[in-house]
């Protein structure tokens, strides 16, 4: 999956953060900042590492899983992830990959989030709509920005 042999349908967000790349690493590797919709992470951040999400979402508890592909400090954060709340089976063609990348732009960061691998259009969009949470959280906002790029 790592090949970029991905199928299905794809979820995109973006949001401009106020501050320098590295200000916004740190939070995003915080291990208790929760910004992805409220879950603890728990990884080394090393590639090939495990990483897992449990938290509580809409009432359910959860806990998704994954691998971490690469890590570019503070550019790139590249994993993928399996939720057993998706009702798919747990084999490597379930599993999205996540690469959240940081550019520095004008007065801050560019935060982009791409999650492939999705496979109805409507899990796609759920899936922007969550992110789009996460990034205001990230960002510190209470509005959550807008989907696509």
């Amino acid at each position: 999956m790592t090949d970029g042999g991905t199928t299905g349908h794809t979820a995109t967000a973006s949001t401009h953060i106020a501050e320098p790349p590295e200000r916004v690493w740190a939070e995003l590797m915080h291990p208790g900042a929760r910004w992805m919709l409220g879950a603890n992470i728990e990884t080394d951040f090393r590639p090939g590492s495990p990483v897992t999400f449990e938290g509580h979402f809409f009432g359910r508890q959860f806990t998704d899983k994954g691998r971490i592909i690469a890590v570019e400090h503070p550019r790139l954060l590249h994993f993928t992830h399996f939720s057993p709340l998706g009702e798919r089976p747990d084999v490597p063609e379930s599993y999205h990959e996540i690469r959240i990348t940081l550019e520095p732009d004008d007065g801050g960061t560019r935060v982009e989030v791409v999650q492939a691998n999705i496979d109805t259009a409507e899990h796609a969009a759920r899936s922007e709509q969550h992110w789009c949470q996460a990034l205001a959280t990230l960002a510190h906002r209470d509005t959550a920005p807008t989907a696509g790029s």
